[in-house]
Order: structure tokens, then C-alpha cells, then sequence
């Protein structure tokens, strides 16, 4: 039998292994594999095959629209005519829109910890069947991800 888990590579880690340790589970049969972060940082631009739920061009055309009315109505005061104060309303809202999603993004990027530096560690024991509910229960007490036991 193996019992599997996945946990953050924190000290409740090192107290889970401690703990199977006294539980009476030899070290030759626990393995701990820590994963590899992401090799590529994030793109900034989606695609039609992936997308991170963050647009950057959601502000750009709201305001976009908002200033293209102002300009067009106000063309009609304005010397150029309001078709052409219209796209200039038009490309001033997008550019400050696209600008402000930026920063943003960046803010909030700012203020989350970094994930280059977060990975996860998988724990495998090797067990008989009768230490597989006291061995998960180790598992879930030092604040595993998730527990899986296979046979």
C-alpha cells in the first residue's frame, strides 16, 4: 500500500515526516519529491487557447466608447468635424484604459507573494493496510493539500 499527499514546503512538512517517524514508519519508506516551479513567467497577452481570466482591455473599452461620444459630440463645436474628434476619443480612451489595466495588474501582482518561490512537495509512504488511516490522519493533522491511498 502507499499513501500519498501533497503539501507546501513549510515546517508542517518537516512535523508530518517527524510524526510518521514516531509513528514507527522506517525512513527508507518515505519519499518526498518537491515539484519545480514554473520555468516561464506568465504572458501577458491571452490567447483563444489560454487565458488567466485577466483582460487588459476591459477599461480600454469602456473608455474608449465614453470618450468617442464626447469627442464626437463635441466635434460638432470643434474645428476637424466629429468623425475625427471621435477617433481621437476613441484612441486617447483605449491607450489611457490599456494603461490603467496595466498598472493594475502590476499593483496586484505587487501585492500577491511571489509564486516563483511557492512549490509543493509530494509524500509517499509505503505501508501495510493497517497503518494507512493512521498514516492519513498524520497527513491531514500537519495541514496536507490533499491525501490519496493506493494500492
Amino acid at each position: 500500500m502507499h499513501v500519498i499527499a501533497s503539501f507546501e514546503h513549510s515546517i508542517y512538512l518537516e512535523l508530518a515526516i517527524t510524526a510518521l517517524e514516531e509513528a514507527g514508519i522506517p525512513k527508507e519508506h518515505i519519499y518526498a519529491v518537491s515539484l519545480q516551479a514554473r520555468p516561464n513567467k506568465p504572458k501577458m497577452f491571452d490567447t483563444i487557447h489560454r487565458s488567466d481570466g485577466v483582460s487588459l482591455f476591459d477599461a480600454g473599452t469602456a473608455l474608449a466608447t465614453a470618450l468617442t461620444v464626447v469627442g464626437s459630440t463635441y466635434g460638432f463645436i470643434l474645428k476637424g468635424g466629429a468623425i475625427l474628434w471621435g477617433l481621437i476619443g476613441a484612441t486617447v480612451g483605449f491607450t489611457i484604459g490599456v494603461l490603467i489595466d496595466i498598472a493594475h495588474k502590476k499593483k496586484k501582482k505587487a501585492n500577491l507573494p511571489s509564486r516563483d518561490k511557492i512549490t509543493e512537495v509530494i509524500l509517499l509512504v509505503a505501508c501495510v493496510k493497517e497503518e494507512t488511516k493512521q498514516i492519513q490522519a498524520i497527513f491531514w493533522e500537519h495541514h496536507a493539500f490533499g491525501v490519496a491511498i493506493c494500492e
